[in-house]
């Protein structure tokens, strides 16, 4: 059976998304450049325009995701393919979110503890229910936000970006993550009172390290819900507690979570699920139980329409199992473990393959149906060269 390389499918893909996603950051932050507004310390508040410019630009990614998959699937199958509808049972969804919660929480403690250490930081006083009160309510009413930069990222964003390898892809989406806050970044958003020429570059490795964590929790529970949770969790609780918490007034480029103080825990992060991730062959964690249901598979030969394509990495585990922008088409490829001569395709119902001997045969099904498998037996064939957020 024929193979391509599908790398030019992928960049089809993204094109588009980024260039939309990047333009309008940019046009959203457009009144602030023309008003000269910028952060110069960081007991500056966010003016009324400010707020409302950062909640429309949190919102262009998933709108751009959403109109790119609605385009040639309709808006209920985007919604699905996107990852806003619940992917998994609601106690495991719940479970997910819990800990995706705390995971911030946790970073932020380590990473004030280097900083105290440093000198950077002093703590004063644990927060209490008048405190955790209103950053609670203030949680619950900007979920919407994060689904507005999630749906992009982890719902359209990662499954393209795991076609160049998990680590790479990981990384790379944490560096378009940070790239794209640019023209936040660039008015003295994170890092007010220092020169752009410090704070970008920061803002995009904090990105790199935080963003690979967030996508992490993508894979690791199969659940957008749990990356929108840590990526809210980051924003919402742990930026105002590092104030909260202090006695001072904190620089958020030397203690906080977006600070280098937290850069030592997030590397150590990002290397034990690597390390864990390779010792389990790429195999999904114990006890991560079934693939999603909903969520369409990212495998070899789904880069492309009605073609055979190959992808870098063996995308075993959780990742191998979300949704791509062409999760329906494509020939079955040979499993390693389905032996010699036997190939094995799980497919959405969209469309389900037939290998044969003499070539593979796209077969309709029933598209409201949760899925088919097709299983063909022919002449022995190489198993494909299948390759590899925060």
């Amino acid at each position: 059976m024929k193979r391509t390389d599908t790398r030019g499918s992928s960049r089809s893909d993204l094109i588009p998304f980024l260039s939309i996603s990047f333009v309008g950051a940019w046009i959203t932050m457009i009144p602030l450049w023309l008003d000269g507004l910028r952060r110069t310390n960081a007991a500056q508040g966010t003016p009324r325009l400010a707020a409302l410019c950062m909640i429309l630009m949190m919102l262009v990614p998933a709108l751009t995701a959403f109109g790119l998959t609605a385009r040639g699937r309709g808006p209920r199958r985007a919604v699905r393919v996107l990852g806003l509808a619940r992917a998994t049972p609601w106690r495991h969804e719940v479970r997910s979110v819990a800990i995706a919660l705390t995971i911030p929480l946790g970073l932020t403690a380590a990473g004030l503890t280097v900083a105290t250490l440093a000198g950077w930081y002093t703590p004063a006083h644990l927060p209490g229910p008048a405190t955790i009160t209103p950053l609670v309510l203030s949680a619950l009413m900007s979920i919407p936000l994060y689904f507005g930069e999630e749906l992009g990222w982890q719902g359209y964003l990662l499954p393209r970006l795991l076609r160049y390898g998990r680590t790479r892809g990981l990384l790379i989406g944490g560096a378009i993550w940070g790239a794209w806050h640019i023209p936040m970044t660039a008015l003295g958003g994170s890092y007010p009172g220092h020169s752009v020429l410090l704070g970008i570059p920061v803002a995009v490795v904090t990105a790199m390290l935080l963003g690979t964590v967030i996508a992490t929790v993508r894979l690791s529970t199969g659940s957008v819900w749990a990356a929108v949770a840590a990526h809210l969790s980051l924003n919402e609780f742990t930026l105002p507690l590092t104030r909260e918490v202090s006695g001072h007034l904190v620089d958020p480029l030397l203690a906080g979570p977006l600070s280098i103080s937290t850069w030592p825990v997030s590397t150590l992060a990002v290397l034990g699920t690597w390390l864990a991730y390779r010792r389990r062959g790429g195999r999904p964690a114990p006890g991560d139980g079934a693939a999603p249901r909903g969520l369409g598979a990212l495998r070899t030969g789904d880069l492309t329409k009605g073609g055979a394509g190959r992808g870098r990495t063996d995308l075993s585990g959780r990742e191998s199992r979300l949704a791509g922008p062409h999760e329906t088409s494509g020939p079955a490829c040979a499993s390693p473990a389905g032996g010699p001569g036997t190939a094995t395709s799980s497919r959405p119902a969209a469309e389900a393959t037939t290998t044969t001997s003499g070539g593979s045969t796209p077969t309709s099904t029933d598209p409201t149906a949760t899925g088919s498998s097709t299983t063909a037996t022919g002449p022995s064939s190489p198993p494909p060269t299948t390759a590899a957020r925060t």
